[in-house]
């Protein structure tokens, strides 16, 4: 009879490990089975397991901002700027969106939003307004852009003119709408503006303008 090789099939640390990063166990069953040293804290008078994502991850999106490592200020067509046409004879109510979209392995921090709403050359009126992929829109008929920024498009008449949304630590004073902090962008995250041509037919070409300004962080957190 040949040798019988002993298969060892137990289960340590380095196998629980897997198991839990692939789903297979869940966090209960993974104390269950081990006896090993799984660091716990009490958390509202029970045991909880520490949270490496809230310990460590999340404390890494403030050093993300001690590392300028690019700057967006509008200056790149497709990148941090966008500059779209409403033709003239547009009818009303026709949109032109434009998006831009934050590259893979890069995080962004965002202080300042313009959205440049140029004159329209007769009656009609452009109005203007943006939306964050990130936020989930809560509208009866949701836009698949995401939440817009403003809850009515922003309308400066014929005229036209500039609106500034800002997310600086002063930026509510000037505003109620803008935010107090850097508005986070990880790769993938998208900004659509939508400039729609309203109130008549659009009386000439006219450009309408889409610039962030921030700054390219080094990415430490998904």
């Amino acid at each position: 009879m040949g040798e019988r090789k002993i298969v060892d099939k137990s289960v340590g640390p380095a196998e629980i490990a897997r198991a839990l990063q692939a789903g297979s166990i869940t966090t209960a069953q993974a104390q269950q089975m081990f006896n090993g040293v799984m660091p716990i804290g009490d958390y509202k008078g029970a045991a909880a397991i520490l949270d490496l994502d809230l310990l460590v991850k999340q404390p890494l999106v403030l050093a993300e901002q001690l590392h300028i490592l690019g700057v967006l200020d509008g200056r790149e067509e497709d990148y941090d700027l966008q500059t779209l046409q409403i033709a003239v004879g547009a009818a009303i109510n026709t949109a032109v969106t434009g998006e831009i979209t934050v590259p893979s392995d890069e995080v962004w921090y965002i202080n300042a939003i313009e959205g440049v709403i140029p004159a329209s050359g007769g009656a009609n009126i452009i109005t203007y307004n943006w939306h964050c992929s990130l936020w989930t829109d809560r509208a009866v008929t949701p836009s698949p852009y995401g939440q817009p920024f403003h809850a009515a498009a922003v309308d400066l008449g014929v005229g036209g003119g500039t609106q500034w949304d800002e997310f600086t630590s002063p930026a509510n004073w000037w505003a109620a709408t803008n935010k107090p902090i850097l508005l986070r962008l990880p790769a993938g995250a998208t900004l659509t503006a939508v400039f729609t041509n309203t109130n008549a037919v659009a009386a000439a070409t006219v450009s309408c303008i889409f610039r962030i300004y921030g700054f390219i962080g080094k990415a430490l957190v998904d």
